[in-house]
């Protein structure tokens, strides 16, 4: 196998940060690897795709040692040609997208290699086939669900035609039946790629893989056997409690945009009550959020709190009582450090696992840490009722434990959830009720998810 990748002594830390990563002696990635990157959240993981892609030091600032070489020339010397070979995919899809509509992304990276504008057309149009995406490709990227953001940002990176992939969670927004077509698919078309994946979602990973290495949280490296690997983490099943009155009621909810997305939904939630709702990418899980949220305004049907319209409530009474955890975590930042975010609740920190990390900008942050710092700026609210839109995106096993303890913990106390989750062994542990948003209508499916 022909040598692609050398690190030699390779540390870095991010300004402000308590710990870095540190790659001690030499290490060598091949042509045709297929290697899992693993580690807890915030160990180091996403630093090391961004090294291995050039964005350190040159775009991300830190203090770094050492040297990454790619077919022994230092990153930093490649020409851009040369970097559009490496192909990332962010953690979070919608950073990299600049355009306004799919067909627009997806052309913007072949534009920039000078490819013809009749070869474009034709691959996209290939593509798009392949990913069964041709319904969105005149869709605004504003509209787009994440799932479906993450699906133009891989395909964007694939027409491309790059010679190694680095992803950052590329099943992290999907359903899991798009996460299965594309790792299939992914591995069709990227027989002859070197990847290297950052992955929680390990399950659909298993049959791919053929190295990996793991890093600890004091950013110590070491290879690991793909053998001891644990594919998918179980969860203990929560306790059941009775739950209170009721506090949320929902009655023939519809909705849409250009075309029925939401038809006669009915729900309920009541105090101390853990709901989640499971869907395919674009089903309308977080349209329904926001409806209930009180962001999006017209409706027809009704969304009741305490008996009350919604819509006849002062929305500052509304807000004393309920919030809701964004799909990107950063719509919750506005500090310029961590312990501003929570009020200077320090045991918050500890709780989700951030203690030491007061003076960093949030915006610095791992996208896992981002998510558990979302969550706490939430939990310091003090809410009754919690609308949590992929709360596990980005956490490890441990971290997902974590949560789990934290929403039980709460519940205790009354406080109700109404979760949007592709993660099934963490709904599976953590709801009472789980439903099925398809085709426009809610089913309950909790029989069937814990037969």
């Amino acid at each position: 196998m022909n040598n692609l990748y050398k690190l030699k002594d390779f540390q870095f830390t991010y300004p402000y940060g308590n710990s870095s990563i540190n790659w001690a002696g030499s290490y060598e990635i091949n042509s045709g690897d297929i290697m899992l990157i693993g580690g807890e959240s915030g160990a180091g993981k996403s630093t090391l795709l961004h090294a291995l892609k050039g964005f350190i030091p040159e775009t991300i600032f830190g203090k770094m040692s050492g040297t990454v070489l790619f077919k022994g020339k230092d990153l930093c010397h490649l020409s851009s040609v040369q970097r559009a070979k490496i192909g990332y995919l962010f953690q979070n899809p919608a950073s990299q997208m600049i355009h306004k509509t799919v067909r627009q992304e997806l052309a913007f990276g072949m534009e920039n290699l000078n490819i013809k504008p009749q070869v474009i057309r034709q691959k996209i149009a290939e593509f798009s086939e392949q990913f069964e995406i041709e319904e969105l490709l005149d869709r605004n990227i504003a509209e787009l669900s994440g799932g479906e953001k993450q699906k133009t940002a891989l395909l964007a990176i694939l027409l491309m035609d790059p010679d190694i992939l680095l992803f950052d969670e590329p099943t992290a927004f999907l359903d899991p039946s798009s996460a299965k077509h594309f790792v299939g698919l992914f591995h069709k078309i990227a027989k002859d790629k070197t990847i290297i994946t950052v992955e929680h979602n390990l399950d659909y990973l298993k049959e791919h893989i053929n190295r990996s290495i793991f890093i600890k949280k004091n950013g110590e490296i070491s290879e690991q056997s793909v053998s001891n690997i644990i594919w998918e983490p179980s969860f203990e099943k929560i306790k059941k409690i009775t739950p209170g009155k009721k506090v949320l009621e929902i009655k023939n909810l519809s909705f849409g945009y250009k075309q029925p997305l939401l038809k006669d939904i009915n729900l309920d939630l009541r105090e101390g009550e853990i709901v989640s709702i499971i869907g395919d990418n674009g089903a309308g899980k977080t349209t329904l959020l926001k409806l209930i949220g009180g962001i999006i305004k017209k409706y027809s049907g009704q969304i009741k709190y305490e008996n009350n319209e919604i819509r006849q409530i002062h929305y500052k009474k509304y807000y004393q009582d309920l919030t809701m955890l964004m799909q990107n975590p950063e719509n919750h930042f506005i500090f310029n450090e961590v312990i501003q975010e929570v009020n200077h609740q320090t045991d918050i920190l500890q709780l989700i696992n951030l203690h030491g990390y007061q003076k960093r900008n949030p915006f610095t942050l791992s996208e896992g840490e981002k998510r558990r710092l979302s969550l706490a700026i939430l939990w310091s609210l003090e809410r009754k009722i919690f609308l949590l839109d992929e709360p596990t995106f980005g956490q490890d096993a441990k971290n997902k434990e974590n949560l789990i303890n934290l929403i039980c913990q709460m519940r205790q106390q009354g406080k109700s959830f109404l979760i949007i989750s592709h993660d099934l062994p963490f709904i599976k542990a953590i709801s009472d009720r789980t439903l099925m948003l398809k085709n426009g209508y809610l089913e309950n499916v909790s029989g069937v998810l814990n037969a």
